[in-house]
């Protein structure tokens, strides 16, 4: 396994957690573009990320709301784990896609019920030409700690990849976005 130790220790540490723990599996995982990669997924959850390092093959960093980051020890904690703080996450983003790294972001800003698709991820992609690869992370909803009993019983906590998005084949950021939502909700929106 390549990456650095830190990364090393977060994917060992999620992947043992929610592996044994909870069953967790990724359906649709073949066919995983060459890196950069922008990975992007719908978030309900604060469980999203390390579902996500668990199961990406390679190295990944986040981009995650500065809010987390107001206590200095869980800030601390989340840097070491290759999280990028708001305001400024894009700027490193960019600067790590340049280099070949794999970005994860969710372009709906945070954890949301009715989601809202912000157009930063696809900007992204379409100034760097990296693909976006599109999850939907299945059963991460609810209310801990019946969403953990769920998990442990059920074992239904699984990230599906439902397409790639390629900056190439759409004219703009705001016709990626669409199609997203039109991946991530199994329908067409207008």
């Amino acid at each position: 396994m390549k990456g650095s130790f830190r990364w090393r220790l977060g994917k060992f540490l999620s992947w043992l957690l929610m592996r044994f723990l909870w069953g967790i599996r990724v359906i649709g995982d073949d066919d995983v573009p060459p890196p950069p990669v922008i990975v992007a997924a719908n978030h309900s959850s604060y469980m999203d990320p390390p579902l996500i390092m668990a199961l990406w093959p390679r190295e990944i960093y986040f981009i995650a709301h500065g809010g987390l980051f107001v206590n200095p020890l869980f800030g601390a904690f989340l840097k070491f784990f290759h999280a990028l703080p708001l305001p400024g996450a894009y700027r490193k983003a960019y600067h790590l896609l340049g280099r070949g790294k794999d970005i994860a972001i969710f372009p709906e800003g945070g954890r949301n019920r009715l989601p809202e698709v912000k157009l930063g991820t696809f900007r992204m992609s379409k100034r760097t030409g990296a693909p976006v690869v599109v999850f939907r992370i299945h059963n991460n909803d609810g209310k801990p700690p019946l969403k953990w009993i769920r998990w442990f019983i059920l074992r239904d906590l699984y990230m599906e990849k439902v397409g790639i998005l390629r900056p190439e084949d759409y004219e703009d950021e705001v016709s990626m976005a669409k199609a997203f939502r039109s991946l991530m909700y199994g329908r067409k929106i207008t």
